[in-house]
């Protein structure tokens, strides 16, 4: 391999993770915020063992009230619930309070909800600020 070969692949390998940067910036040359990213709940199923299944304290999706139902229902149907930031209905945010409850207020980001039999890993994003997250 020769030098100009080299320094033009480091070069490629060095501003590759930047890239997502560059397209923060509105027409006008000025960085986008995260302010107006919505409050996103979302679920993805999982198959857990049944040791697995006692290690973890789910949500359970019948003690949830009709509300919150409606929410987890509309997260599973539709692929996950989102709403406008500052306009959160009050069943979300006491979801959002039991998932936080789960997560030891931010020392995991796993949660999971239980339906009848069916477990699910729960997303739950605040504009940029992840509570739960089906990855981690």
């Amino acid at each position: 391999m020769n030098r100009r070969n080299f320094l033009s692949g480091a070069g490629l390998v060095l501003t590759t993770p930047f890239a997502g940067c560059l397209s923060a910036i509105d027409g006008n040359g000025n960085p986008q915020g995260t302010e107006n990213l919505p409050v996103r709940f979302w679920l993805e199923e999982v198959s857990l063992s049944a040791s697995e299944q006692e290690s973890v304290t789910p949500i359970v999706f019948e003690e949830l009230s009709t509300e919150e139902q409606e929410i987890a229902q509309t997260a599973l149907d539709e692929g996950e619930y989102t709403v406008e930031q500052g306009s959160e209905p009050p069943a979300l945010e006491n979801l959002r309070d039991r998932i936080e409850q789960r997560t030891g207020n931010g020392e995991t980001l796993e949660a999971y909800l239980r339906r009848e039999v069916t477990y699910y890993r729960v997303g739950f994003a605040d504009g940029d600020h992840i509570i739960a997250h089906p990855d981690h």
